[in-house]
């Protein structure tokens, strides 16, 4: 029964997106059929891939917030225009460019690290920084739900982005997306709804559960073509975050996978943790100058990279990451902060 569960699911979720096939590699076990996430408030959710959302929910648009120096600590919230209107907002500067932020499953956009990036962006550049909060569709226990929802919430995004460009002449070109696990899946979805031109997507992480597993084609996940530079993070790699690369470049800090150093030794809260780790690291690389801190080499493998294998063709994961950089990139990280060696 749970088995013909996922194989309607599957078909459910490709005639959703409007494809024609995917590749369903599920087993019954953790990690391919449920997983247990821990959100920050230390509350257990069950990621159940096999559960089907009823075709009868309704969306809610996500909420746009706006930072900039001159409203830091205080978010002007943004509206999409109807029709051909200019966006209307007393601090949006369109002499500045603009950084996108939002969050995953069952969080929202006062989750911390969405507003230590948001703070640490500020600090150093003066920046229009917009945060997303899609809390309303994301924290559904009903995990396909909010996996098919990171769709609308791309094509939001991508609406709010045009009317910046409408509105103030900002380009897609100074336009950069930042989304963590199901926000970096919106993104890419943003990014594909802007034609691949903004210039830049980091995904953190980026969820695994019904996008790489089953594989969708390349139109419904993130991947390069989202972006003229897409750099992924893998932190949880191959259970809730991407496990193979579809990034221009792909940052594999500790092998990437759920053991990051520091994080606790229980299974579930060590899957959580590092999952996160990926914000984390991200947010501490802003810190350092370009061409500092995270400071990753291009390899074949891991084992490699352990081996001392690849000294050559180094670059920077995170904020700083060159738009140039090709490959998958390993390196090491502390236990704690700093976390950069």
């Amino acid at each position: 029964m749970l088995a013909w569960r996922r194989l309607t699911y599957v078909v459910f979720l490709c005639a959703c997106l409007g494809t024609i096939e995917c590749e369903d590699d599920t087993k019954d076990d953790y990690g391919s059929s449920w997983l247990m996430l821990v959100d920050e408030a230390f509350n257990r959710h069950v990621l159940n891939f096999s559960d089907l959302p009823s075709r009868g929910m309704r969306f809610g648009k996500p909420d746009f917030y706006l930072y900039t120096r001159n409203n830091r600590d205080d978010p002007e919230v943004l509206f999409i225009p109807k029709d051909d209107n200019c966006l209307k907002s007393v601090y949006f500067n369109g002499s500045n460019d603009i950084r996108v932020i939002t969050h995953g499953w069952m969080s929202d956009y006062q989750v911390g690290w969405v507003q230590s990036i948001k703070d640490s962006l500020l600090r150093h550049y003066d920046l229009n920084v917009m945060t997303v909060d899609w809390s309303h569709l994301a924290k559904n226990p009903l995990y396909p739900w909010s996996a098919l929802s990171a769709k609308f919430v791309g094509k939001q995004i991508a609406k709010l982005l045009d009317s910046c460009t409408k509105t103030y002449g900002v380009g897609r070109d100074r336009m950069y997306l930042i989304g963590h696990s199901l926000g970096a899946q919106a993104m890419g979805y943003a990014g594909r709804f802007l034609d691949g031109d903004v210039h830049r997507i980091t995904g953190l992480d980026p969820a695994r559960p019904l996008f790489e597993l089953p594989l969708l084609p390349i139109e419904f996940r993130l991947d390069k073509s989202d972006a003229h530079y897409v750099d992924i993070i893998h932190t949880c790699a191959g259970l809730f975050g991407y496990e193979d690369s579809y990034g221009h470049a792909d940052f594999y800090p500790n092998e990437g996978t759920t053991d990051q150093p520091g994080c606790p030794a229980k299974r579930e809260l060590l899957d959580s943790c590092s999952h996160g780790r990926a914000a984390i690291y991200f947010e501490e690389s802003i810190e350092y100058p370009s061409g500092n801190g995270f400071m990753a080499y291009r390899c074949d493998s891991w084992k490699k990279f352990k081996r001392g294998l690849c000294k050559e063709n180094k670059t920077t994961m995170g904020y700083h990451s060159s738009s140039d950089s090709r490959g998958d990139f390993y390196l090491r990280t502390n236990s704690a902060p700093p976390y950069a060696i």
